[in-house]
């Protein structure tokens, strides 16, 4: 990295936290902020030339200055930077003071009703620490927690190293991320996190193509051009994620799903840097999101840019072929943008931005369609020997290498020390072993083989039970390696050695205390959705209520590609659609580690008191971007999805254009996870498709145990309290003169009953069932006369329909069942 890029990057980044100061003080007290940003940075890094370009980052100031040569030049490049990356600001004559960062998830509408505005605090970015957006605020206490915030600031950053330049990052986004990028006679939805991260990327952008076109830095000018394709939107998505993540086998499943899932996240921030940094030359910033299996760079549009892009797409696709056979792949697709990209089109009454997004995807999409096109060879198709007994995965049940050949091959290994070298590797419990513990809850098979990807990843969940809390990436080969371009490794050291040029970043997991990292390394953070251990499944069986079963819970926000393309509408601006992007993530990779201290109880459901632990009952075996897959055990699912729903719902604003659909498997434990991730998927797809009986409505749904029948959020809310309901009647009772007065499990047959009248008779004698249900029902009051009104309160619900918006008698089997699952005992799971 040049001297000049630098100063442009660190400009970038800190050109206007002088806002940050302005905010912690009275109106009157308020300095101009570019005034203040350059005094801060002065003082931060004394550097003069940093110091002057951010004082003159305004067109306004830089047409009254002196300013010459390279720092004018630094200082325009800024100043339009500033310009493309503020694209929301729109003057508002209602806001005459200050006010918090408005939600961005208020401004999302795409036919539906819009939500009330709401404010988002400043708070920290954690998941026990994160609050709610507001719904109002007060002036004198804000300016009091800007004052308090800052100075946290101010005296962390002063601990800092200034040359690390991804360290000064991560700590902005620490604290910046709730800040309003502009407060003053504007509403802002965007953070000055991201404003100011993306003024970096476009400067950088813009220096890169601009010293290319004039040949060098002296000669740039024309800075203001938004007709020229200065930029480049890159794309690159992981395929074949479900299947490498499910096809496991069930010794060291627990720890082998936790470790492909992690593994599998690391795969994609580790070719995101490695393109950042040896093809691309670019910085962190330029990294505009990565997540949910895909990330996105903001590159320049440079001849150099393009070939890297050809070069690197041809080399990474050639690597997950040779390293994974196709199970996983990536699959890359880019599109030019101008300036212009950027702005509002006032004749067309939209931002291009949110098109353009939209039209890079499908351009994704297409590629997917034309995989291995960079290395496209004949020799791919062509009939392999098969001859000869094959050493299998003992795990998986891949193919490793011919018996008769397994003498002579190097491809694997028997001894501790070379693991990282091998294809496949030896179980000798006194050589080569997966843990080290005595104690540990699975015991490898001797002689017993593992492919080298299983091992890893049964090593890796192992790593993340103990509780390693730090990552440390590195540019050179040592421990897990990806593809042989990048390694990582979990550790618990907090201090890293200095290892000369070599790059070495260092995070911690799902904490923001950077200063408890030491040593010469890039510091950050990871957010990691579910960064707990869960035991092996034969053990969480026994934990949870009612039949000895497993589920998946897999769920996922409906209408993200509609959110994104139209969500925004004529509000769609870069700043906005990144800030969406960030903010959807925080909740699926960072908030949803509550539920490492919740609770759950069949009565109270997920709460923070009352009951079993969460985390010994149900895994979280991936979460990002916007969906989540679950396993754990059946019984606290249902809870589990309500409860995030619930939560979703209260972060994004009670906004009704957003919303989740999931499904709910049940399986035992022999059971493959493959089958039962797709069945799960399948459950999923058809709450989202299938519309609900009497009503339009599709998604929004769950499918639980009816796979005919989603049922919308409320009615599984009422019939989860009907369910629990019952059980107290069944199981609990109530205590009468000193007696205890339960009702028979043969009520859930009635139950059962009466749905299949309901269906037998539907195309026949559809009211059949009505008079045989009333008689029945009103029998088994007067049968437990201690329950009698509960009873009569069930017979009022089935026939009225209040309650839910599908005719109640169609939920009847999943309460029955629901119940009766949830009553079984283990002799009756044994028959």
């Amino acid at each position: 990295m040049t001297p000049e890029e630098k100063v442009l990057i660190l400009g970038s980044l800190f050109h206007d936290i002088g806002k940050f100061v302005q905010r912690g003080k009275p109106t009157c007290e308020r300095e101009n902020h570019q005034l203040l940003s350059s005094g801060f940075v002065n003082k931060l890094f004394n550097n003069e030339r940093l110091a002057i370009i951010v004082y003159n980052h305004h067109s306004s100031d830089l047409q009254v200055s002196d300013l010459k040569g390279v720092n004018r030049i630094l200082a325009e490049i800024l100043c339009e930077s500033d310009n493309l990356a503020s694209m929301e600001r729109n003057p508002d004559p209602d806001v005459k003071n200050q006010q918090p960062l408005e939600s961005i998830f208020t401004a999302i509408n795409f036919g539906k009703n819009n939500t009330s505005l709401l404010f988002q605090p400043i708070t920290e970015m954690s998941e026990t620490n994160y609050s709610f957006p507001e719904k109002s605020f007060d002036s004198i206490n804000l300016e009091d927690h800007y004052s308090k915030w800052w100075n946290e600031f101010e005296s962390e950053i002063g601990k800092v190293d200034t040359n690390e330049l991804e360290t000064l990052i991560f700590l902005l986004k620490k604290y910046l991320w709730c800040i309003p990028s502009s407060s003053y006679k504007t509403r802002s939805d965007v953070s000055l996190y991201e404003h100011s991260k993306l003024t970096a990327a476009f400067a950088i952008c813009m220096f890169h193509f601009l010293v290319e076109k004039n040949e060098s830095v002296e000669k740039i000018n024309d800075f203001a051009n938004r007709e020229e394709e200065r930029y480049l939107l890159f794309l690159a998505d992981i395929t074949g994620i479900q299947k490498y993540i499910y096809n496991i086998g069930h010794k060291g499943a627990s720890k082998a799903l936790k470790g492909r899932s992690f593994f599998l996240q690391q795969i994609l921030d580790n070719i995101a840097y490695w393109l950042l940094d040896i093809k691309f030359k670019l910085p962190i910033t330029n990294l505009i999101y990565s997540s949910g299996g895909k990330f996105y760079i903001l590159a320049p549009n440079t001849k150099e840019i393009k070939l890297k892009i050809l070069e690197a797409q041809k080399e990474i696709e050639l690597k997950f072929l040779e390293e994974y056979k196709g199970d996983l792949g990536i699959v890359t697709g880019f599109i030019p943008l101008t300036g212009n990209d950027f702005m509002y089109v006032k004749e067309k009454r939209e931002h291009l931005i949110s098109k353009k997004w939209d039209e890079l995807n499908k351009i994704v999409e297409i590629n997917k369609k034309k995989k291995l096109n960079s290395n496209w060879k004949y020799e791919l198709f062509e009939p392999h020997n098969t001859d000869g007994e094959w050493i299998k995965c003992s795990s998986t049940g891949l193919d490793l290498v011919r018996k008769y050949q397994l003498d002579d091959t190097t491809n694997f290994i028997s001894s501790q020390e070379k693991i990282g070298e091998a294809k496949f590797i030896k179980i000798s419990l006194s050589g080569t072993v997966l843990y080290q513990n005595a104690n540990d809850d699975y015991s490898p098979v001797e002689n017993s083989y593992l492919s080298a990807e299983q091992f890893n990843s049964q090593k890796l969940g192992y790593e993340l039970k103990k509780g390693n809390t730090t990552l440390v990436q590195r540019s050179y080969l040592k421990g897990y390696s990806i593809l042989n371009i990048n390694s990582f490794e979990l550790v618990d050291n907090l201090e890293l050695e200095s290892n000369g040029e070599l790059m070495q970043r260092h995070f911690l997991i799902n904490n923001l205390d950077l200063n408890l990292l030491k040593g010469k390394s890039q510091k950050g953070f990871k957010f990691y959705g579910g960064n707990w251990y869960l035991a092996e499944f034969s053990e969480v069986l026994k934990r949870g209520l009612g039949i000895e079963r497993l589920g998946v819970l897999r769920l996922d926000v409906d209408n993200l590609g509609l959110i994104f393309k139209e969500g925004l509408g004529n509000k769609a601006t870069f700043g906005r659609v990144v800030q969406l992007s960030s903010m959807l993530d925080f909740f699926f990779s960072c908030y949803i580690n509550r539920l490492e201290n919740l609770r759950w109880d069949v009565k109270e459901g997920v709460n923070e008191k009352s009951g079993k632990s969460l985390k010994e009952l149900m895994q979280i075996v991936y979460s990002g971007g916007d969906d989540v897959f679950i396993v754990g055990h059946w019984s606290v699912l249902p809870d589990l999805a309500i409860w995030m729903t619930e939560r979703f719902k209260e972060y994004t604003c009670g906004n009704p254009n957003f919303s989740i659909s999931a499904g709910i498997y049940l399986f035992d434990d022999k059971f493959p996870i493959y089958k039962a991730a797709i069945e799960a998927g399948e459950y999923e797809r058809i709450a989202k498709q299938k519309a609900r009986e009497n009503k339009d409505a599709k998604k929004n749904a769950i499918c639980f145990l009816d796979k005919k029948t989603p049922v919308s959020w409320n009615d599984f809310k009422v019939i989860g309290d009907i369910v629990k309901n019952i059980y107290q009647w069944i199981e609990v009772g109530k205590e009468i003169e000193g007696e205890n007065k339960k009702i028979s499990k043969a009520f859930l047959n009635r139950l059962y009953e009466i749905y299949n009248e309901y269906v037998d008779g539907k195309y026949q004698n559809w009211a059949k069932w009505r008079w045989r249900a009333a008689y029945s029902l009103n029998r088994l009051g007067r049968q437990y006369k201690s329950f009698e009104k509960e009873i009569q309160h069930l017979a009022f619900d089935l026939f009225s329909n209040s309650k839910t918006e599908q005719e109640f008698i169609k939920l009847l089997f999943i309460i029955a069942q629901w119940t009766d699952l949830l009553t079984r005992k283990e002799k009756e799971n044994d028959k």
